[in-house]
């Protein structure tokens, strides 16, 4: 009688899933990282200590027009930063219509929850031009916290503030089109 063993194969880390999709990586050191950082909103969130910290967590990544970073559906936990260009995000509304529902640009933040939740992705990212991004997988994210409990914190928090105020967007983009 023979056994035969079935074993789960790892899950691909966040970086292997986007060399698959078609993005690449960038070199870029950690003052670079940072210095890209800087040159946004999150200049405003953090000091120049906690970004050049951060920075040591993110990866640089370039994807072409088209691309997707995400789709709805994928498990895959990351976020990611907008740094150069734009990424579409994808909605199917109930008659399966792909439907643009927002353009994110320069210094804005996509994939946010799946850090929180690890929740299947909620809709689709699409490179609307030539986009460069920072990328800060779960387990950087984790590690981050654990090695740096403060900046942890206040990362965390930045990301709650973003799903806010979305949310707010939202809710008030809702009721515009609820009939009376």
């Amino acid at each position: 009688m023979s056994r035969t063993s079935s074993t789960i194969p790892p899950t691909p880390t966040p970086h292997e899933q986007l060399s698959r999709r078609g993005a690449m990586l960038v070199p870029s050191t950690p003052v670079e990282r940072a210095e890209l950082l800087d040159g946004t909103e999150w200049s405003r969130r953090f000091t120049w200590k906690q970004i050049e910290t951060l920075a040591h967590y993110l990866r640089c990544y370039q994807l072409n027009t088209g691309k997707p970073l995400f789709h709805e559906g994928d498990h895959d936990a990351f976020l990611a930063i907008v740094m150069d260009g734009a990424l579409e995000i994808h909605k199917n509304d109930l008659a399966e219509t792909d439907r643009v529902v927002a353009l994110v640009g320069r210094g804005k933040m996509v994939g946010e929850m799946s850090l929180l939740d690890g929740a299947a992705r909620s809709a689709t990212a699409v490179a609307a031009s030539e986009t460069i991004l920072l990328i800060l997988g779960k387990k950087e994210f984790q590690d981050l916290g654990e090695a740096h409990p403060a900046l942890g914190l206040a990362l965390t928090l930045a990301v709650a503030l973003t799903i806010a105020q979305l949310l707010r967007q939202t809710t008030g983009t809702l009721v515009e089109h609820l009939g009376t």
